[in-house]
């Protein structure tokens, strides 16, 4: 009988080591109603085939050359991903969860291709690799469209000093979403900001009032510092609410 066949497979599973918690919980509730009404549903059969159907031999030494090979830079998609939808709070969040407080747990192919291989992913691994547009050390200031808390112009007036790339994980999958931690020129606390928010000029209107004190018969030099004071000035007089570290 196909009772008979299924409740020995499910036995025979159950008595393995192979399978997870969920499925040894599906299952044991299963046998046991299998065993107290004499029956099962379509859909508990059908059920129970998916399950069996990840442990057969085939299955069983596929899934442990997936395990053998899951190093490097598939590890390192998988970190970078997992943060990222943490960060999200949307999806796929009792696997992220699974993966970020277990170093030993590697995901099934399925599950991997779901996570990291989506649209979305992909845009987070491109944005996460590519060369850094800013080199550490160098200068670089807000655009005009980056929003609040960024838009309190005022600490990035000299602009920043670029400290290290990739600073935290990505949150945004979309160009221009690698963070870097920046350090305003003059303030002792650093800012993780992206970098579609930053550009390695200031703008015009700055440089032209810096060109037109010049042509006034001012020296560059004397310019340059007359402009710095002026903007310290002008942010001594704020309260700026900035995240520092």
């Amino acid at each position: 009988m196909i009772l008979d066949t299924v409740t020995r497979g499910m036995k025979a599973l159950l008595n393995g080591n192979e399978i997870t918690i969920y499925e040894r919980t599906v299952l044991e509730s299963m046998l046991d109603q299998a065993n107290r009404r004499g029956n099962l549903t379509e859909k508990q059969v059908r059920f129970y085939n998916s399950i069996a159907s990840n442990y057969t031999e085939n299955a069983l030494m596929e899934k442990r050359e997936w395990e053998a090979g899951f190093v490097d830079k598939k590890l390192d998609d998988l970190m970078i991903i997992a943060r990222y939808y943490k960060a999200q709070g949307s999806y796929f969040l009792a696997l992220v969860e699974k993966i970020l407080s277990d170093d030993n747990y590697i995901p099934n192919k399925s599950q991997y291709h779901k996570l990291c291989e989506n649209k979305y992913a992909q845009k987070v691994l491109t944005e996460h690799y590519k060369e850094p547009k800013f080199e550490v050390g160098q200068q670089v200031y807000l655009v005009s469209k980056a929003p609040p808390p960024y838009a309190m112009r005022q600490t990035f007036k000299r602009g920043g000093i670029i400290l290290r790339a990739n600073a935290e994980p990505i949150e945004n999958s979309c160009k221009g979403a690698k963070k870097y931690l920046v350090l305003p020129i003059g303030d002792p606390h650093g800012v993780v900001i992206e970098e579609r928010w930053l550009k390695s000029r200031r703008g015009r209107k700055a440089r032209e009032n810096l060109e037109e004190s010049h042509h006034k018969g001012f020296s560059f030099s004397f310019c340059l510092q007359l402009d710095m004071i002026k903007r310290h000035q002008a942010r001594n007089r704020l309260q700026l609410p900035w995240t520092t570290f």
